[in-house]
């Protein structure tokens, strides 16, 4: 696991995550970039203050995974897919060289969707190839945040 790797899950209740990460029924989907600001600022904000927080993050996801897709789940060989329902989507924002007992993880408050007509360019953060890039917009109710921790170590 590193920094910017993404967990996906379709089902009604969002599935906890502990000190080992996220696991089964997480999927692993793929990567954000170290460049997508967005989510980066939406991070450093849940981190320093209580207070602070984004409503809206948009990002791109890096698919590296056939389990996931864009389409429909039953339109081809995806496991889950974003639409209609969207996800729920975990991300591993452990710092590097941070050891195995110090991993951070922040999920999404709400599932997160494919935005319509996304005009983004994909960035290019990682050397393995993404299936895809599917533009993404996570959101939270009126006066919260749209991400909180999944975990995070005890020291903090």
């Amino acid at each position: 696991m590193s920094w910017g790797d993404v967990w996906v899950n379709g089902d009604k209740v969002r599935p906890g995550i502990d000190a080992t990460g996220p696991q089964a029924p997480w999927i692993p989907a793929g990567v954000i970039s170290s460049e997508e600001r967005a989510f980066v600022e939406a991070t450093q904000l849940l981190r320093r203050t209580r207070g602070a927080h984004a409503r809206a993050v948009e990002f791109d996801l890096q698919v590296t995974s056939s389990a996931v897709s864009r389409e429909r789940p039953g339109t081809g060989t995806a496991l889950v897919g974003f639409e209609p329902d969207g996800l729920w989507l975990a991300v591993d924002v452990t710092p590097a060289g941070s050891l195995a007992e110090e991993a951070r993880f922040v999920v999404f408050t709400q599932r997160v969707h494919v935005v319509a007509g996304a005009g983004r360019a994909a960035e290019r953060g990682r050397t393995s190839r993404p299936r895809a890039t599917i533009p993404l917009r996570g959101r939270a109710r009126s006066r919260e945040s749209a991400l909180e921790w999944g975990h995070r170590a005890a020291r903090d």
